[in-house]
């Protein structure tokens, strides 16, 4: 620029205030005193209230009046700045604007020029480790200006790396199969051991449950049946229903032995079933 930056805004004439706020002040502090030292009982109650109305009315005269001369020493000030916003700083910032926005698609071809080469050496490398399930979001590598493509790709190296080792150790396992779709979820592959493993120990744990069931219950019913063949074989004949006449015998009781396998559970079972059918055993 041809001017100095002392030359570009001048000040022709300070507007001139006239204060004499001093003199009012100490006018102020003695009608103030006045007012305070006055006792406020119920003979002076009216006069006290009518000077602090007079005091309130005071003050709002002298409010307004600075609010006059606010208005009087911003109005050149808010005419000044109109002028300055719209033949300087204006015209700053809509080329700020259009030069930042030049530079950002530079910056932007730059990076993602940066970001296609680490992505090929993504699928370079992955395709090397023979793995075809992990895309190159999964990585979350962030590229930026400032990032080194060596930097970069060592990050990749890395990531990619773990997941071969991972699916090692996945390759050990016992259920692979299914480790290895827990792990695609997630690629955690602690947690997709243990998922897999909590499930079938859970199957395991039911499949017992229900064979000791089907256990218990087909010895209640070889017991049950047992029985009922013998009542069935050795219950006396009956005489015809006419010739039956009503005694109060006691019932004929049985003696029935055989042998029951079964496991400790099932064995209590089979005595808890004695006891409550009200059976005598040895």
């Amino acid at each position: 620029m041809q001017m100095e930056n002392n030359e570009l805004i001048v000040v022709e004439q300070l507007p001139i205030i006239t204060e004499r706020l001093k003199n009012l002040g100490d006018e102020i502090d003695r009608e103030i005193s006045d007012a305070l030292l006055l006792e406020c009982t119920e003979e002076t109650v009216k006069e006290v209230k009518k000077i602090r109305a007079n005091l309130t009315k005071g003050h709002k005269a002298i409010e307004e009046k600075r609010k006059e001369v606010k208005e009087a020493v911003m109005a050149p000030y808010n005419e000044f700045e109109s002028v300055y916003k719209t033949y300087v700083s204006d015209k700053y910032k809509a080329a700020d604007s259009a030069l930042k926005e030049r530079i950002s698609l530079v910056e932007n071809d730059l990076k993602k020029e940066k970001e296609n080469e680490v992505q090929a050496y993504f699928a370079e490398y992955i395709t090397s480790k023979g793995i075809d399930f992990i895309d190159y979001e999964r990585a979350c590598i962030n590229v930026t200006l400032s990032s080194s493509l060596k930097g970069l790709k060592s990050q990749v190296k890395e990531f990619i790396d773990k997941v071969a080792q991972n699916l090692e150790i996945i390759e050990m396992q016992e259920f692979k199969d299914e480790i290895l779709i827990e792990y695609k979820k997630d690629l955690n592959v602690s947690n997709s051991i243990k998922c897999v493993t909590d499930r079938h120990k859970a199957i395991a744990e039911l499949k017992e449950r229900q064979s000791e069931l089907e256990e218990k219950k087909a010895i209640e019913k070889t017991a049950v049946e047992k029985v009922e063949e013998v009542i069935a074989t050795e219950q006396p004949l009956m005489a015809p229903k006419e010739e039956i006449n009503v005694v109060d015998e006691p019932e004929e009781v049985f003696e029935v032995n055989f042998t029951v396998r079964g496991t400790k559970t099932q064995m209590k079972a089979l005595k808890q079933f004695l006891i409550d059918g009200g059976y005598e055993y040895e």
